[in-house]
Formats: structure tokens, sequence, C-alpha cells
């Protein structure tokens, strides 16, 4: 058509400076391969890569749902309950805050996601204690604002001298994982309460993915430090990573702010449906977080004993160290076992962390790495 110019794809580029650099998070699941059938078929699949609970759900979860597809008619074709406001309720209880306090997202990515939006500008200064979760990284970067990697001495000890000593006045934001993905090293509630004191100028965020294993939390750090801002899943412990739900929690006025920019109906009807049964049966969660604790003995004791180096975690998995970790993975594939290889990583020389799982998949675990080792 006369007056319209033709460009090839090369030609125009539609994406902001921020993300024409950005390098993006790059998953990598042994989900696919199971689901296809890749994998050995003659052995259950022990999926220990991601840190997703080991096992389903509760019953009463998968019943409120059945329930309430069988009685709403217009349980999918609405929009769901703007702001999640009887999860966020049932979320009052359980953490002990007010439900003012909480924005419920859809996965606790969303949450960080959501906090960079809403606070970093271009050229902001975030420090960032590594290794730790990467794909938080991203949201940095499409945000254009600068990551400030801070490699600790030692990656298994805690060490909030090292992440202060990175601190200047152009820092706006502080992200601890805690405890830490994937070291498993838990910083103490002084030591977050130092951290937000001496950098009062930024907003610190704890992410606390883990809680429910570690057992400790900073939450009530809350109503002393106003740069304080908590996340929380229900992908772990609760085992509802399929349904991306997920939770921050903050003062009021953070609150106020972030919820500027929140999408009050991104977290879908039958994942909040799901989370609120899931609180309401918080016995078996707290069984299963007891298997965890008693599965992570058992298993440092094998690989110790296998003469290899194994750090005890404060979270829902281990890291396990092997000289021939290429070989290692590979014969554990053949086994149907599948860990995350954490070896790129610079710090983490040939290391793989394993997810825990209950009594009973830890000891067919232990059987089939007893094969592996055997071959290795």
């Amino acid at each position: 058509m006369k007056g319209t110019a033709c460009y090839s794809k090369t030609e125009r580029n539609f994406a902001s400076d921020f993300i024409e650099n950005l390098e993006p998070y790059s998953p990598i699941s042994s989900r696919d391969k199971i689901v296809s059938g890749l994998a050995n078929c003659d052995l259950p699949p022990l999926k220990l890569d991601w840190n997703e609970s080991t096992l389903p759900p509760s019953v009463a979860v998968k019943n409120a749902i059945i329930n309430a597809l069988a009685c709403n008619d217009n349980l999918l074709n609405w929009y769901p309950e703007l702001s999640s406001k009887e999860l966020r309720r049932k979320l009052a209880a359980y953490s002990g805050r007010a439900m003012e306090e909480i924005l419920v997202t859809n996965g606790s990515d969303d949450a960080l996601d959501l906090i960079c939006k809403v606070f970093l500008d271009p050229k902001d200064e975030v420090v960032v204690p590594y290794p730790t979760y990467t794909h938080f990284l991203t949201y940095i970067h499409t945000r254009g604002a600068v990551v400030k990697k801070v490699e600790t001495p030692d990656p298994f000890k805690p060490d909030i001298a090292s992440v202060l000593e990175n601190v200047t006045p152009a820092t706006k934001m502080i992200y601890i994982v805690n405890p830490n993905n994937p070291t498993g090293v838990l910083l103490s509630k002084q030591q977050i309460a130092t951290l937000c004191s001496i950098a009062s100028h930024c907003v610190v965020i704890v992410d606390e993915a883990y809680y429910e294993f570690a057992g400790e939390t900073v939450l009530d750090l809350i109503d002393t430090y106003p740069n304080l801002i908590v996340t929380r899943t229900f992908s772990k412990a609760w085992a509802l990573a399929g349904l991306r739900v997920g939770y921050l929690l903050t003062n009021l006025s953070l609150i106020a702010q972030l919820s500027k920019v929140l999408n009050p109906k991104s977290v879908s009807v039958l994942a909040q449906i799901a989370a609120t049964a899931a609180l309401d049966d918080k016995q078996y969660m707290e069984k299963y977080v007891t298997d965890v604790r008693n599965s992570k003995i058992a298993m440092l004791d094998f690989f110790r004993k296998r003469g290899l180096t194994a750090f005890d975690s404060k979270a829902n998995y281990i890291m396990v160290q092997h000289p021939r970790l290429p070989k290692l993975l590979e014969e554990m594939e053949k086994e149907n076992i599948f860990v995350r290889d954490r070896s790129s990583f610079k710090m983490l020389p040939g290391f793989f962390r394993v997810t825990l799982g209950d009594h009973l998949q830890t000891e067919d675990f232990l059987a089939r790495m007893d094969k592996v080792l055997d071959r290795v």
C-alpha cells in the first residue's frame, strides 16, 4: 500500500532497551522428560529437582475444588473474588497478622515482580547475596536496575557482614532468601533486624518460600522496620505449585503503594479455593514437614557414610558434592532420579541439590542411589 513502509523482523524491535539485552531465566525441569515417557518407565520417577512437594495436596483440597465446581455454575466464567479476601482472612489467622497487611499474588514470583515494579527505577542498585534464587534477577533487570551480587567467602555460612559491606547510598533494595536457595543457609532474626536497621534507606525483601520447613520467621519485624517486606508461597510445603499461589506481608504504607499496581484478579478462583482448603487442613502440611525433616537426617547420614560432602539445610532440600557430577547425574537418570545440578554457580563446584520427600520416598531414593554410587 502506498505510504506504508515495509520492515523486516530484523529491522524492527519493539522491546524496551532493558529487555533487549536481558538474559532470560532458564529453568531446567525434568517434568517434560517424565511426562513424555522419555524417562525410565520401569521405575516410578523421583522428581527431586524443583523443591516442590513430593506428595499431592491433601484430600481436603481436592474435595474443595470438586465441590465448588459441582455447586457453582458460574465458578469458571466469572472472575475470581477480587483481592482474594477469604484467602487473606485465612492467611491472617495463619500468620498472626492483619489481613490488611497481606497481598495474595499469582505465586510468590508475582509478588517479587510486583515489588520490583513498584520500587525500582532504572539504574537503581539491588544487593543480592549470591548464589541464590536467580529468577529474581530477571525482575530486577526488566526495571533497568543494576544487580550487585555479593559472593560471601563461604556460601554455606550465614554472613550478614558481607552484605552490609556492599550496601551504599545508591542501594535501593536488598533481597534475602531465608533459608537461602540453593545453600539452605538461614539468617537469624537479629541479623535481618540489623540489616533492616543499617540499610534503612533500602527496601529489604525476605523471601520465606521455605518458612514451614525452617520453622523460623522475621514477620514480627514488620512492626519495627518500615522497609521490610516478607514473601511466601504455597508451592513448597502446601503442595500447590501447579496452582500458583503466593503472598506478601508488610506494613500498611507499603501495601498501599503495592496495591496501586497489583492486579486484584490475578489469582484464579481454583487457586484461591485450594489455598483456603489447604490452610483448613494444616495438620496435613505439618505431617509432611515432619517427614521431610526426618528424611533429611537419613539422607545426610547416607551421603556422608559414602564419603561425600553433604550440607544440612533449613529447607526441604540438601546440597551434595560429587567429584564426577556429570557421570553421577547420568546414572541417576537411569534410575529415574532427577535432581538439580547447581555446579554452574562458581562457588558450588560439583554440587547438586536434592529435594527431600517422605520416609517411603526417601527409602526408595537411597536404595537406588546405592546402585548409582556403586557404578560411578
